[in-house]
């Protein structure tokens, strides 16, 4: 079966003000781009064309862009929000179009990965994480996460954006109501050993704030 891309990208980016007046945040120009066609592109090179794109805020904005993805080679698919869910709401929504097992990622956040790779050698749940540059989240057990917690910034490793999941999983979140998958999912599965680990580098871009995107500009805009 092919390995689905989960896309969240239905937040509201109010930390960039009158930048996301119009556009959802991952629609951002940069280089002349919206920057979300970079996130998608990242993996449509490593052969993981099969998207979902969940959205929520501007919604129609995405959906006019990309429509069914044809034209950019891949093949998208949409969970669209009526109202704001968190990751873990917008997640069970989509879950019919998740398949047995799916990649999670962020809209706002590009990386140069072998995602291939990563999902051939982890055939469970897998979370990336790299060591904490200011706060962390994320303790390890050797290749293991020992415990996922966001309100614990002294732990030595953060979340890195992206893991491989077993779709199985969304059956620990409750089954209505807004949630946060990362808050409930990774933190019970790290309490259960049931949650590898793989530390990557810090080699990535973001544009969750202004100044983010500011340094993400003038990195991809040269």
């Amino acid at each position: 079966m092919t390995l689905v891309v989960a896309v969240l990208c239905g937040g509201f980016g109010t930390r960039l003000g009158d930048l996301t007046r119009d556009v959802p945040k991952p629609m951002i120009e940069v280089g002349a781009r919206p920057y979300l066609e970079r996130v998608l592109q990242s993996f449509a090179e490593r052969g993981l064309r099969d998207l979902v794109l969940l959205t929520g805020y501007k919604h129609e904005v995405i959906e006019r862009h990309f429509g069914d993805g044809s034209h950019f080679g891949m093949n998208i698919t949409y969970s669209r929000e009526t109202e704001p869910l968190g990751t873990g709401g917008a997640l069970r929504d989509a879950r019919a179009l998740l398949g047995d097992r799916f990649i999670l990622t962020f809209g706002d956040v590009l990386r140069r990965f072998d995602y291939d790779r990563f999902v051939q050698q982890h055939e469970g749940n897998c979370l990336a994480v790299y060591p904490r540059v200011t706060i962390g989240n994320t303790e390890l057990d050797g290749t293991r996460v020992k415990r996922f917690d966001k309100r614990a910034p002294e732990l030595p490793y953060i979340d890195a954006g992206f893991s491989v999941m077993q779709t199985s999983t969304l059956d620990l979140l409750p089954q209505q109501g807004a949630c946060s998958f990362e808050e409930i999912v990774y933190a019970t599965l790290a309490k259960d050993g049931e949650l590898a680990a793989e530390i990557v580098d810090l080699n990535f871009f973001d544009i969750g704030t202004p100044e983010e995107l500011a340094r993400t500009r003038a990195a991809l805009e040269n």
